[in-house]
């Protein structure tokens, strides 16, 4: 098990819609007192939906505005864990909302965690199973995510040729080329 630090004292200093900020000063577990500024930021679910297209698996992928980079981004979608979901919930909501498409279950895969140094997020990949059918899309007000569908081989041209970049992306694309069976059986 890993050791955490000891939070000494925490001072919130901005609250946003979907995180907050805090200095915090923490004694760590090797002895260091130090000061930090930590991003406090919702969990997320990302998924990797298989979906049979002229007889073949595709995968779909979303292509969405991102404010950060002020640009869009295609990867496997993703959205924030409501309060009071799990991550196969959220993942199964998710899917309906972004994506249109209906599955009957998730398996989480990997919890990603991409810049612990100044954010507690973690996004959990899934892999959706059991496409059911099709379903009305349902964004947020301030969404609209434009999906687009891959085969594997697709999916690796676009991630090899840097046109996909982001972490749920390369780690799911990762995943799925360390195991072949498993696609194999989709």
């Amino acid at each position: 098990m890993t050791e955490q630090g000891r939070i000494l004292n925490e001072k919130k200093e901005f609250h946003g819609f979907i995180f907050d900020v805090v200095s915090r000063k923490i004694k760590t577990p090797d002895g260091l007192t130090v000061e930090r500024q930590v991003v406090l930021h919702g969990n997320a679910v990302a998924f990797i939906a298989p979906v049979p297209v002229d007889n073949q698996i595709k995968f779909a992928l979303g292509t969405e505005y991102r404010a950060g980079l002020n640009q869009e981004r295609t990867s496997f979608p993703a959205g924030l864990i409501n309060p009071g979901e799990d991550p196969k919930t959220a993942a199964l909501r998710e899917t309906r909302e972004e994506i249109g498409l209906q599955y009957r279950d998730a398996q989480e895969i990997f919890c990603i965690s991409t810049s612990e140094g100044f954010t507690n997020e973690a996004t959990h990949l899934m892999l959706l199973t059991d496409l059911q059918g099709k379903t009305d899309k349902n964004f947020d007000p301030s969404e609209f995510v434009k999906t687009v569908f891959f085969s594997f081989e697709e999916l690796e041209e676009k991630i090899l040729s840097k046109k996909i970049t982001t972490a749920p992306g390369i780690i799911g694309y990762q995943w799925m080329k360390m195991h072949p069976e498993v696609l194999e059986k989709l």
